[in-house]
C-alpha cells in the first residue's frame, strides 16, 4: 500500500494544478435492439453537452473471447459522430449479470488482448470494465476481486497511454466489499454506480434509488465497512453515476418494482396529473414513484464541481426525455458545461520556446521541433517546418488527442 499512497499523492498533486480542467460528462448508450426508452440514433444525441459516449456492451466469452456483435452495429456511427463533435468514444465490457467468474488467468490474459486489439483497431478513447457479478456478498472475495484487478492490470499494460481505462464499482455493505481497494493503481477512472440503493429485494427501503443522502454517503462516508469512494479511491479518479431511469414501488412494497424512463414520469405524472417535476416523488395508481429531478441532478453536479471531482456519467441516454423542457442532460450541462481543453496559449516575445515545448495557436496544439523560437508563429512563412501539429483543442477524442 506504500506504492499506492505515493501514486495517489503524486497524482493528486498533478490534478490540483489542473483544477480548472474540463469536466467529463459521459453518457452510456445501449446498443441492443430494444432499449428502455425506444429508438435514439447516435446522431440525435446532444453533442453540446456530452464529452464522452460509453457504448454498452461487449461481452466476455469462454476462453477469453470478446463478443462485440451489438457494439459493431453502432461503432462506425459513434466514431464519426465523436470525431465531428469532440466526443470521446468508450467501449464498456460486461454489465449487470454478466459473468467473468469462470475465466482463468489465461482466459483473462486473452480477454485483455482481445479488448486492447479492438480498442487500438478502432482508435477508441477509452475502455470500461463493468464487472458487477460476484459469487458472494457482504464480505471480501479475494479471488474474484483479485481477478478483476488482474484484468485491469493487463489492460493497463496493453493499452496505449492515450486510451483511458476505467471500471465501475459500488459502495455499501452488500456488494462494496467485492471491489478491490487497489483498482485505481491501474484504472484512470473509477465509475461509482450511485443509483441502485433501493429496489426489488426484501430489505429495500421504499425510497429514491439515488437519493442525495445515499449518494453523499457513498462518496464520502467514513463509517467503517461502508466502502465509500473516499475510503478506497482518490476523488481525482472518481466519476459519479447519475440515473436517467426511475422506479415505482407497487403498493408501496419492494416485491414488485417498475423501472421507467423520464418520459414516463413526465407524461403520466407531470403532464398527466400536474405533479411538480422537481418533487421527485408521487403516489399514483397504488405505486410509490421516485425519480431523478433536474434540481437533484444539479445538486449532485454542483457537488462534483465544487469538490473537484473529474465529472459524471449517465445510465442511460435512451431513458432521458425526448422533450427538451424535461431533459435531465440539460440540467447537467447547466452546472458542468462542456469545454475544449487546450495547452498553454502562445505567448509572443519576450517568451522563448525551445525544442519540445507545446502551445496552442489559432485552435491548434503545436510542439516545437527546432528552437529556440521567438517572435514568429506557426503560420509565419518559411518557418512552418519548425513546428509539428499535435491535434486541435478538442481533446476528448483520441483522434485529436496527444499527450502534451
Amino acid at each position: 500500500m506504500i506504492r499506492k499512497s505515493l501514486l495517489t499523492l503524486c497524482f493528486g498533486a498533478v490534478l490540483s494544478a489542473q483544477a480548472k480542467q474540463c469536466p467529463r460528462v459521459e453518457g452510456a448508450y445501449a446498443t441492443w435492439q430494444y432499449p428502455l426508452g425506444g429508438s435514439l440514433a447516435i446522431e440525435e444525441l446532444n453533442s453540446d453537452a456530452l464529452t464522452h459516449i460509453i457504448l454498452a456492451f461487449a461481452f466476455p466469452t469462454e476462453g477469453g473471447g470478446l463478443d462485440t456483435r451489438l457494439v459493431d452495429t453502432h461503432i462506425n456511427d459513434a466514431l464519426q459522430f465523436g470525431r465531428s463533435n469532440n466526443i470521446g468514444i468508450i467501449l464498456s465490457i460486461g454489465g449487470a449479470g454478466v459473468n467473468f467468474l469462470n475465466l482463468t488467468k489465461a482466459d483473462l490474459n486473452a480477454l485483455a488482448k482481445n479488448i486492447a486489439d479492438y480498442a487500438i483497431q478502432h482508435r477508441l478513447d477509452g475502455i470500461d470494465i463493468d464487472w458487477e457479478h460476484f459469487s458472494t456478498n457482504e464480505q471480501p472475495n479475494p479471488i474474484e476481486s483479485g481477478n478483476h484487478l488482474y484484468l485491469l492490470k493487463r489492460l493497463h499494460e496493453l493499452l496505449p497511454q492515450e486510451i483511458d481505462l476505467g471500471t465501475d464499482v459500488e459502495a455499501g455493505f452488500w456488494n462494496g466489499p467485492n471491489y478491490h481497494q487497489d483498482l485505481d493503481i491501474y484504472a484512470d477512472y473509477i465509475r461509482f454506480m450511485a443509483y441502485n440503493f433501493t429496489g426489488q429485494w426484501p430489505a429495500s427501503f421504499i425510497d429514491h434509488h439515488s437519493a442525495w443522502l445515499y449518494t453523499q454517503m457513498g462518496l464520502e462516508s467514513d463509517i467503517p465497512g461502508i466502502n465509500s469512494m473516499m475510503q478506497k479511491y482518490p476523488k481525482e479518479k472518481t466519476l459519479l453515476g447519475l440515473p436517467f431511469y426511475h422506479k415505482g414501488f407497487v403498493d408501496g412494497q419492494s416485491e414488485q418494482v417498475s423501472i421507467v424512463t423520464t418520459d414516463h414520469i413526465v407524461e403520466k405524472l407531470v403532464k398527466g396529473r400536474g405533479v411538480d417535476f422537481n418533487s421527485g416523488h408521487a403516489i399514483a395508481d397504488n405505486t410509490h414513484w421516485y425519480w431523478e429531478t433536474p434540481e437533484l441532478i444539479k445538486k449532485k453536479s454542483q457537488f462534483i464541481k465544487d469538490n473537484h471531482y473529474p465529472g459524471v456519467f449517465i445510465w442511460e441516454l435512451h431513458q432521458d426525455s425526448k422533450d427538451p423542457d424535461y431533459q435531465l442532460l440539460n440540467a447537467i450541462a447547466e452546472v458542468l458545461p462542456k469545454c475544449d481543453a487546450c495547452s498553454a496559449q502562445w505567448q509572443s516575445y519576450p517568451t522563448i520556446y525551445n525544442q519540445g515545448d507545446t502551445f496552442s495557436f489559432n485552435g491548434q496544439n503545436y510542439r516545437v521541433k527546432s528552437g529556440p523560437i521567438y517572435n514568429i508563429t506557426p503560420d509565419t512563412s518559411g518557418h512552418e517546418h519548425r513546428f509539428s501539429k499535435i491535434g486541435n483543442c478538442k481533446t476528448n477524442s483520441t483522434f485529436n488527442k496527444t499527450v502534451l
